[in-house]
């Protein structure tokens, strides 16, 4: 195992037990430690293992590589420890990150009946991802193929990839999701900025104590790309925080820790984007179950949630359509 310290010697773990890690990844808690440069080191731990097929493309050493360039850049995200790249010492693919305090239950969060401490907890998820958007990236010496792209080509990119994504994995024609993406390819933003987007942020991705969020977690989906697209998911009703903090006061929190004003077009196309994502996540998953790539049966009835996602993706359309109207 490739340890993010260097020179890391006699390595000691205790307190192995299992936890929750998803629908395709095993989490373990561990403590950890080590002797480097003399002296004893000592962590709490957390290792992910990915596990099988999931219902996203996920790549270990990737996650890894965003995960320590956050740390130490002012972003609340664990530190990143160790990778096993290939499972060779422990079976599969791992990434080892530092154990911190909090909770992640997003249900408890959403149908929490203290509106004020849940309201205050958006209000700093708000900051906190504001935070991350404002690491700089040297983006051509963390990706090459991304060097020489434009800030709109990066945004095409994730339209491209998510509809080729849905394509592959599509069971029926669905002509309304593809007509979908055509609007979409149609009325891309030209982003004021480019950073490093989660891509997965929503309750459930990261752990809060109180009325404040302690890390964000769950590094899959990270790419760059838009800020606005987190904002976006970050909406989507299955998890929305909106019963403390509209969309709309969520932006302008934002956008004053940020430093950035917001378009609301671009708010709205990022709301059809994440409903397409959504969708075509959904028909991935029930593809692999379909096909005998995986048997979780999370994933059986999956393609049931398509339709209300293009629904949605429609309403916001009709939405952009009466403001332009009305300009």
């Amino acid at each position: 195992m490739r340890q993010s310290m260097p020179n890391a010697r006699d390595i000691r773990v205790s307190n192995l037990a299992p936890m929750f890690g998803g629908n395709s990844r095993k989490a373990w808690s561990l403590d950890a430690a080590w002797k480097q440069a003399g002296e004893t080191v000592e962590r709490p731990c957390v290792m992910l293992s990915q596990l099988g097929h999931g219902h996203v493309e996920s790549d270990i050493r990737r996650e890894f590589q965003v995960l320590s360039g956050l740390n130490g850049k002012g972003v609340r995200v664990p530190e990143a420890i160790a990778i096993d790249v290939d499972g060779a010492i422990v079976g599969s693919p791992s990434i080892v990150m530092e154990r911190i305090t909090g909770k992640a239950n997003a249900v408890a969060f959403l149908k929490s009946p203290d509106s004020d401490t849940s309201r205050a907890l958006t209000e700093d998820l708000a900051l906190v991802v504001a935070q991350l958007h404002r690491v700089e990236w040297d983006i051509a010496k963390f990706d090459t193929s991304l060097g020489k792209d434009t800030p709109r080509q990066l945004v095409e990119r994730q339209v491209q990839y998510w509809e080729k994504t849905f394509i592959a994995n599509r069971l029926e024609p669905l002509p309304v999701m593809a007509s979908l993406f055509a609007w979409l390819k149609n009325h891309i933003p030209t982003p004021e900025r480019i950073c490093m987007v989660h891509g997965d942020l929503r309750p459930g991705n990261f752990l809060y104590e109180g009325r404040r969020v302690t890390g964000l977690l769950d590094w899959e989906m990270a790419h760059f790309g838009d800020p606005i697209e987190d904002l976006g998911w970050i909406y989507r009703p299955l998890w929305s925080p909106k019963r403390f903090v509209s969309l709309r006061e969520f932006v302008d929190v934002y956008a004053k820790h940020s430093g950035h004003n917001i378009p609301w077009s671009s708010v709205i196309f990022y709301r059809v984007f994440s409903e397409l994502k959504f969708a075509t996540i959904s028909l991935t998953a029930a593809k692999s179950f379909a096909s005998g790539k995986t048997l979780n049966l999370r994933h059986a009835d999956r393609a049931a949630t398509v339709t209300p996602c293009l629904k949605r993706c429609l309403d916001w359309i009709e939405i952009q359509k009466q403001a332009v109207a009305h300009a």
